[in-house]
This record gives C-alpha cells, sequence and structure tokens, in this order.
C-alpha cells in the first residue's frame, strides 16, 4: 500500500505535465516557492492555492479516486487524463476498503507494531569469534520433519561447507546441515555461521551442535508420544572443510590424506601422490591417539569425538561431488585442453568438433536432467551436475576419436567405475570397480605424469570403502547440501546482517507446515530381460 506522500508526488507529476501542456495558453500563473511539504526534488511549477487544495483534499476521509477526480475538474482538466489517474489509483481504493473492514486488525497498531519488530528483537546473535554464530536447533528440525512418520529410529546425515555470499567482500557463511536419512533429503539448517573469514576454533564453532547431538544421541526424541532412538551416520564436507573440522592438514600438504598414511612427493613445484596400493589405513584409534602426528594439526583434537559411537575416518565419506565430478574429470578436462602433457592435448579443429558435439546432443537431453550441454571451452563454468553428466552419460560418446585412445581408454575405466559405485544394482561388481580405479589411477600416472596425480586422483583408490559402508555412492553425496546452499544464499536481500535475515526466514517458516513431498509414485516394473548393446549381465527392461 502506497503511503499518502507517495501519492501526492505522483499526484504533483502528473499535474506538472499538464502545467507544461497549458503554458501557451496559461502563462499568468502565480509561481511561488513551495516549503514543508513531502515533495522532494519538485521543480515549484503550480500556485500555493492549488497546492493547498490538493493537500486539503488528501487529508480528508473520501476514496483516493475522489480526490484526484475532484483535484483535476477543479482546474478543468481533460476527462482523459482524469480517467487514467483515477484507473491507477482505483487498486488503492480496494486495499484501503479491506484494511476499513478488518478493524480488529487494522486500528490495532500496538499489536501489529509488536508482531513486526518482535523478530528483531529475539535475534540476539551471539558472537564465535570472529563472525556471529545462531544454533536453531537440531531437534526443531527433526520434529518438525518426522513427526508425520512411524520411524524406530532417526538416521542424520550431516553437511557442513563454506559459502560465500559476496563477491566485492569476504562476508561468508558456515552453515551446520542435516537430513534425515531414512525419510527422505529434505535439508534443514542446524546452525549458521557468519563472518569475513571461517571460524577461528572450529570446536567453539561446533560446541551447540555437539552438547545437542550428545544429548539425544543418549536420551532420543520423543516423537508422537513415543522416544524414538537418534543416530548420525556421517558427516559431508570438502576436503578443506573436512581438514579444519578435524584440525588435519589440508588437501596440499604432504600427509593429507584422510584415509591412508601415504606421504606425498614434492615433484615439479607441488604436492603429489604418486601411485600406491599398499598403504596402511587408517583409524579411529590412530586419529585419537594422535600415532601420526604429521597428519594433525596442533595438540588438540576435534570435540567431534565426544559423540557417541562416531568414527572419524568411516563417517566422513569421500563426496563423489568434489572428489570425482569437480575433481578428478574437471582436471581431466584441463590437462586435455591446456596443461597436459603435448602428446595428450587436443589440436584446436578437435576442440571445436568436441564443442559441435556436445551442442548437437543438447536437444536430445530429456527434462530428467537439470542442465543441458554447453562447449567445452566453457567448462571452467560447468556445474557439479554438468560434469557429472559428462562423466556418466555423454563422455564416452563425444571423447571418441577425439583424445588419445590411451587416455580414452583411461577415462572408460573411471566412467564404468563410477557407474558401479552409483547403482544400487551392481554391488556384486565392486571388486571389479576396485580394479578399475587402481588401473586409472595407475594408468594417469603414466599418461599424464607424476605431478598431475593430485590428492583427489589418489583417493580414488578409497572411494570403494565409502560404497562398503554407505551403499551407492548418492547415499553419501553432498549434492543435496548444496542444492539448499542456493536456497540459503535466496533468502538474503541485502548484505547488511546477513545471519538476521536468515533468522528471521526460517522463524517466518517454521510457522507453516511442512509440505511432506510425494512418494506414492509407482514406477514400472522391468521383467522383460535386455539383449541389445553393450551392456552388463542380467539388465532388464519393460
Amino acid at each position: 500500500m502506497q503511503s499518502e506522500g507517495t501519492l501526492r508526488r505522483k499526484i504533483k507529476k502528473e499535474l506538472d505535465s499538464i502545467q507544461m501542456l497549458n503554458s501557451n495558453s496559461d502563462s499568468n500563473l502565480e509561481i511561488n516557492e513551495i516549503a514543508d511539504t513531502n515533495f522532494y526534488n519538485c521543480t515549484p511549477s503550480i500556485s500555493t492555492d492549488y497546492l493547498s487544495q490538493t493537500v486539503t483534499l488528501c487529508s480528508q476521509n473520501i476514496p483516493l479516486s475522489q480526490k484526484v477526480v475532484s483535484s483535476i475538474d477543479s482546474k478543468n482538466e481533460t476527462n482523459e487524463l482524469c480517467n487514467n489517474l483515477t484507473d491507477e489509483v482505483h487498486h488503492n481504493d480496494g486495499l484501503l476498503q479491506i484494511f476499513t473492514e478488518t478493524p480488529s486488525e487494522s486500528t490495532d497498531n500496538t499489536s501489529f507494531k509488536d508482531d513486526l519488530c518482535r523478530w528483531v528483537i529475539e535475534c540476539n546473535v551471539p558472537q564465535t569469534t570472529p563472525g556471529h554464530y545462531y544454533h536453531f536447533g537440531l531437534e526443531e528440525g527433526i520434529i518438525r520433519h518426522a513427526s508425520s512418520y512411524n520411524l524406530s529410529e532417526i538416521k542424520l546425515m550431516i553437511g557442513i561447507d563454506g559459502l560465500p555470499i559476496a563477491k566485492s567482500s569476504n562476508s561468508q557463511l558456515w552453515p551446520i546441515l542435516a537430513y534425515i536419512e531414512n525419510i527422505t533429503k529434505i535439508v534443514f539448517p542446524v546452525g549458521i555461521y557468519h563472518g569475513y573469514s571461517k571460524p577461528k576454533n572450529s570446536n567453539v564453532f561446533l560446541d551447540d551442535f555437539i552438547s545437542e547431538t550428545k544429548n539425544l544421541i543418549a536420551n532420543g526424541i520423543v516423537l508422537n508420544n513415543c522416544t524414538i532412538k537418534v543416530s548420525i551416520s556421517g558427516f559431508i564436507c570438502d576436503s578443506p572443510a573436512k581438514a579444519f573440522i578435524l584440525q588435519l592438514k589440508g588437501h596440499s600438504r604432504f600427509s593429507s590424506c584422510t584415509r591412508c598414511i601415504q606421504v606425498g612427493e614434492y615433484y615439479k613445484n607441488r604436492v603429489c601422490y604418486p601411485y600406491c596400493n599398499f598403504s596402511l589405513k587408517r583409524t579411529h584409534e590412530t586419529y585419537v591417539k594422535k600415532i601420526y602426528e604429521e597428519h594433525h594439526i596442533g595438540d588438540t583434537l576435534s570435540r567431534l569425538i565426544e559423540i557417541p559411537g562416531i568414527d572419524i575416518v568411516r563417517m566422513f565419506p569421500l563426496d563423489y561431488m568434489h572428489l570425482v565430478a569437480l575433481g578428478v574429470v574437471k582436471k581431466l578436462i584441463l590437462l586435455w585442453l591446456h596443461t597436459g602433457p603435448v602428446q595428450v592435448r587436443i589440436p584446436g579443429r578437435r576442440i571445436n568438433a568436441l564443442s559441435t558435439s556436445l551442442l548437437n546432443i543438447k536437444s536430445c537431453i530429456p527434462s530428467d536432467f537439470p542442465r543441458k550441454t554447453r562447449v567445452i571451452q566453457d567448462f571452467g563454468r560447468y556445474k557439479a551436475s554438468e560434469l557429472r553428466f559428462f562423466i556418466l552419460y555423454i563422455g564416452p560418446i563425444v571423447l571418441k576419436n577425439i583424445i588419445t585412445e590411451d587416455s580414452y581408454t583411461n577415462f572408460m575405466a573411471l566412467h564404468v567405475a563410477i557407474i558401479i559405485l552409483i547403482s544400487p544394482d551392481y554391488s556384486c561388481y565392486l571388486n571389479y570397480a576396485k580394479e578399475l580405479l587402481n588401473y586409472f589411477v595407475k594408468s594417469f600416472e603414466i599418461i599424464y605424469s607424476r605431478q598431475n596425480i593430485s590428492q583427489n586422483v589418489h583417493c580414488l583408490l578409497h572411494l570403494t570403502d565409502d560404497y562398503e559402508h554407505f551403499g551407492p555412492l548418492d547415499n553419501c553425496s553432498a549434492f543435496p547440501f548444496e542444492n539448499f546452499m542456493k536456497e540459503l544464499k535466496s533468502k538474503i536481500r541485502k548484505h547488511e546482517k546477513p545471519l538476521e535475515q536468515l533468522i528471521n526466514r526460517y522463524k517466518e517458516l517454521y510457522k507453516l507446515p511442512v509440505t511432506l513431498p510425494n512418494v506414492s509414485i509407482v514406477l514400472p516394473i522391468m521383467t522383460k530381460k535386455h539383449k541389445n548393446g553393450p551392456l552388463v549381465d542380467n539388465i532388464k527392461g519393460i
């Protein structure tokens, strides 16, 4: 609803236009300086008497459309302008009528003001050096999303990562997110930190989360008058976030692998991890006892070890979104186009042919996939879903006869291994996938040279361990959390006080009922054995 000051300015703007049109015929208008009004940045072009008449009309308790008509008729202006102004402000009369018909809601100014200011009063955000942290509560999120289900146990997947929210500053969020693994992957915030650098101490950052989690695991949670067991299935983080949370060496350091004790080598101005399939495995006990001190930073351990039943090694999976899609696949494209050895780089004419193939496929991609293909020259801007689509579906097609035969064979080994590891039906091929990943890393060193074996390439050797513990890799990927990050960022309307804005939005949202996802979709049953095409055995179709 527009204020009276805004409406007066609109009326005056129209009247100024009329004055300019009639300036040739009415040159004797009295022009005086206008003072003490709400007309900002206006050139004085109407008489004081006329202005006072307009202000008087605006202050009277009559419909706005009648005010405009009366104001214009008093100066004998055209009916056309009168009709235009009447139509323009007619919707305001409707709003005024609604407020008039509900006096109990509109006249109680004190109550209305209290409702508007209530959130601001409650947003006392405690400080967490060097920023501020607000804890929404794990229990509140569980109650909101699990109350409509009959569960014997609640299994939670936790996601922690950084989120930059500004390009012109270091303003960033570090949210603690969660979803209930045995219901749906509907993510909800547990706590959010905001500052201009990441939290100084991860233990202080996680303090509220750890305390509440310990209480829920020990005592359970009451849902529908029943006490239900609560457990943590895993923590999803990329390599920098995992190193920060667990207080370990970063991914570019020598002893940074969280699964084995292999030490990196400094070769050609970078740390690399040459192929080695016989390194000792790390365990939760070796972390707690700090047996390998070169793997740790400082003298303290993460307070996450206080959570009952936690396993620091097994419960921090290697997220294939960051490891495979944004890590290895993107690195392969970079090597083919720019930084790889000369013998594996793609010539310019073949790069254009590859881009043409990607654009030709674009029209054939069904709506099941969120993003369509684009030219390979834009690979630096590819999202994780685009890189996943490349490794799983179109890579073997568009790369044929484009890259060298050795590079293509190496790529196909990774392609088949990832197909097996993301499928719930191919667990019988797990050992084969492990052999393919070993072959990929070993041949990668031969084709692309040792210095290009980063920690991401090395960690492919441990990817099958997560399948054994979590099942298909989509069960422990960061895709649900990354999708929620976009929603989280969209709730910030301006740069000032982003954390307070998020608190307000979620307190408003929590007053609304939860919309349950449609889980009654009936999928077709595959009964006929599929025999056509180069597929693995035991594939069935409709």
